[in-house]
């Protein structure tokens, strides 16, 4: 694979994320990539299919509990919200038209908008809705999803958080084929890196989903070598959903903690 000059012949390239501080770093780092174009980016804001925003978070924290759902909501809402306020993430500006945001990323509707952007690429990054054949096929090279663990470990939603609740000393990135199950597809990439001691559970997720932009926009813009052993199906693996409140805690105890004031902050403060 060889590197492609970012400009009309650069692939075209469609994320979907989530609106807070991870999805801007998302979408930054992939609109200021070389060898590539992002054209499009559409923005989760559901958080149970079916649900609506006051009966998802109810059922959110009757799962996961206080601690945990002030977290997301620390790097989500109160993130986008205020990065709204001051103009960013500057990454959409150079958007051609405006992040559409999906209730449904497989209604008609959303399947309509993505083929008039002609993606060559659909990515998925820290998005939380199933992406059906329709979406998968809008892509006209391929529809990729970036998880932060070496698949099949630590299949789900948070694997971040699995990583330290077990306490694992290394861990990684994986590039793969979007599939019906979730976190299934064909492995295409993966990357090892060990896991610093005395994260937290928000400062381990910021460096991978750094990492993890930028390792993506590098495969996709063709500056990855290409590796035949990667391109195998995942198998089935370990799947856990989000964690219980009892696990949370658990966590917690033992010194584990999910994020730090100041480090939200100066996170926050840094996305341009």
């Amino acid at each position: 694979m060889t590197i492609t000059i970012h400009g009309d012949h650069a692939p075209r390239v469609v994320l979907l994320t989530s609106p807070g501080l991870y999805g801007a770093e998302i979408i930054n780092r992939l609109a200021e990539a070389r060898g590539i174009r992002l054209v499009g980016v559409g923005l989760t804001n559901r958080l149970y299919k079916g649900k609506g925003f006051v009966a998802g978070v109810r059922t959110f924290l009757g799962r996961t509990g206080w601690r945990y759902l002030a977290y997301n909501a620390l790097q989500s809402t109160v993130s986008w919200s205020w990065l709204q306020l001051t103009g960013r993430p500057c990454g959409l500006k150079s958007l051609p038209d405006r992040p559409r945001m999906l209730k449904d990323v497989n209604s008609p509707a959303t399947v309509s908008w993505l083929k008039s952007l002609q993606p060559d690429f659909i990515v998925s990054y820290f998005f939380n809705q199933w992406i059906g054949p329709d979406v998968r096929a809008a892509a006209a090279r391929d529809a990729i999803n970036v998880h932060p663990s070496l698949l099949p470990a630590l299949r789900g939603p948070d694997p971040i958080f699995r990583t330290l609740e077990r306490g694992l000393t290394t861990s990684g990135l994986t590039i793969h084929r979007i599939a019906d199950e979730l976190d299934l597809g064909q492995i295409l990439h993966q990357e090892e890196f060990a896991v610093p001691a005395g994260l937290t559970a928000f400062g381990l997720y910021l460096k991978v989903i750094r990492e993890g932009s930028d390792l993506a926009a590098r495969w996709l813009a063709g500056a990855v070598p290409p590796a035949p052993h990667f391109m195998r199906s995942s198998g089935p693996g370990d799947y856990s959903t989000f964690p219980t409140a009892g696990e949370v805690a658990q966590a917690h105890r033992a010194g584990r903690r999910l994020v730090d004031m100041s480090e939200w902050r100066a996170a926050l403060a840094r996305v341009r």
